[in-house]
């Protein structure tokens, strides 16, 4: 999986608006469950502008319309990301289709 730089817009799949993405590996408390989404993010152009955000996995993303800067700090991040994403010791969820 690519990760996608803060700053990303994107549609998920079924979905008609736009979205930016605000945080990576964001958790997420699922009925007590607290478990980890491979995304967070907001309505574009709107921003987080409501208590409204988005949590989604990579395999939800069915456009990349525009993907975020990335510079040598974003490279390190996505060097540690890849190198510690085993060992994340929340579950992985998922959104579940109505």
């Amino acid at each position: 999986m690519n990760v996608l730089p803060l700053g990303s817009v994107i549609r998920l799949k079924d979905g008609e608006q736009k979205i930016m993405i605000i945080s990576r590996v964001p958790l997420y408390n699922n009925e007590g469950t607290i478990g980890y989404f491979d995304y967070a993010g907001c309505l574009y152009p709107q921003g987080q502008n409501s208590q409204m955000t988005y949590f989604f996995n990579h395999e939800d993303i069915e456009e990349i319309y525009f993907t975020g800067y990335v510079d040598e700090m974003e490279k390190e991040f996505l060097k540690q990301y890849e190198l510690q994403k085993d060992k994340i010791k929340y579950p992985k969820l998922k959104i579940k289709a109505d």
